[in-house]
């Protein structure tokens, strides 16, 4: 597949995973989509600085200072000092925010799972196929680039 197909490929990719979060969570009465990413994001790599939080969310420190300080007077997130920097905060999921994740992700499913029963058997077995790739994709470092 040359680079342009990749290219393309990648956009699909994006659009189409953008727009079933979205179908997913429409209906249903889970977690704003920020609190979700920040707790997912917990949850993948444990803890992390607010800096870290807020370059993975492509937000400001000071936007990302004031989730956390929502997502922490719910009790989902918690502040320890961290070692390296007493000046920095590490913020880490509780297990009141890893079951609110997991109840939010359980709901999305669910309203997924109404779409996905309309779909017959080799659609199914494609989409499953696909979603071990995707977790594989996600897995991978980014080759260098050549230069043009």
């Amino acid at each position: 597949m040359i680079a342009t197909d990749l290219t393309k490929l990648g956009e699909q990719l994006v659009v189409a995973s953008t727009r079933l979060s979205r179908l997913a969570t429409r209906n249903v009465n889970t977690l704003p989509h920020a609190a979700m990413r920040v707790l997912g994001r917990l949850d993948e790599l444990g803890q992390a600085r607010i800096s870290e939080l807020a370059k993975a969310d492509r937000c400001s420190q000071p936007t990302m200072s004031n989730l956390v300080q929502r997502l922490e007077e719910q009790g989902w997130v918690r502040r320890s000092a961290d070692p390296a920097d007493s000046r920095a905060s590490l913020i880490s999921l509780t297990d009141a925010g890893l079951a609110e994740l997991r109840s939010a992700r359980s709901q999305a499913g669910t309203a997924l799972a109404a779409h996905l029963g309309q779909l017959p058997a080799h659609d199914l077995a494609t989409l499953e196929a696909a979603a071990t790739v995707i977790h594989k994709l996600l897995t991978l470092e980014p080759l260098e680039e050549t230069p043009r």
